[in-house]
């Protein structure tokens, strides 16, 4: 039988979990993949990228809880999307800096803002298995001007036992957001490109190259049986 939607907060307060944590039941570590450079072209910009997501937006250990089943808790949620984030946009910015309490920006820093909650899917008609969902929004802001953003969500394979293999299936879910953000975030238009710095010339020589005066003159090759020039041009006769 099918379990039926979970509600995480009536289920956490009569188990009495906190939200934020996860005591007894299954605990699902996010998994982390290892991702591909964005492809070009990527915009070169002159100023840092501060990403920030707060504990309210994209909690750092999420707990669900379904009839019939333990308590599931994603556990390294917010750490894993910052990690994946920075290694993504760092090729596009001077400095990738992760905002904690306290920070305070700087004149044309670029803002990207997250939040983000996981979801355990149970099977259904096109999926034997549980899956991670995940769904959200994000933004981008410089100088208090947004730039772009959109609200997103996203679903991983079907093939998971419920329980701590989810970590895996939510690795896949939250990569995949942060792909799609660095994706826009990377080719957003520079207003103030940086001019090249000209670097002094570089002075070249092939210190592989043999020296030329330690050459050495190597004699045709003799066949057996054929007089050899050299002995009748020292002797006049040829040679035995």
């Amino acid at each position: 039988m099918e379990p039926r939607k979970h509600v995480a907060l009536a289920l956490a307060l009569a188990l009495g979990l906190p939200l934020g944590g996860c005591f007894g039941g299954h605990t699902a570590e996010v998994q982390r993949s290892q991702l591909p450079p964005l492809p070009d072209p990527i915009t070169r910009h002159t100023a840092r990228l501060v990403i920030q997501l707060s504990p309210e937006g994209v909690p750092d250990s999420q707990c669900l809880a379904f009839e019939e089943y333990q308590t599931l808790c994603f556990v390294g949620v917010q750490s894993a999307i910052e990690d994946s984030l920075a290694d993504l946009l760092w090729p596009s910015f001077p400095e990738v800096k992760l905002r904690r309490h306290g920070d305070e920006l700087e004149p044309g820093d670029y803002l990207v803002q997250v939040e983000l909650k996981l979801d355990a899917l149970p099977p259904d008609a096109s999926r034997y298995g549980w899956s991670a969902g995940a769904k959200g929004r994000w933004r981008v802001v410089r100088d208090g001007l947004p730039l772009s953003g959109e609200s997103l969500s996203t679903r991983s394979r079907g093939d998971f036992a419920y329980g701590s293999g989810l970590g895996q299936a939510a690795g896949e879910v939250v990569d995949a957001v942060a792909a799609h953000i660095a994706s826009v975030v990377v080719r957003l238009p520079e207003p103030e490109p940086r001019q090249p710095v000209l670097l002094p010339p570089v002075v070249l020589k092939n210190s592989y190259a043999p020296d030329p005066g330690a050459a050495v003159k190597v004699e045709p090759s003799q066949a057996p049986g054929e007089p050899n020039p050299a002995g009748q041009a020292k002797s006049g006769k040829p040679a035995p």
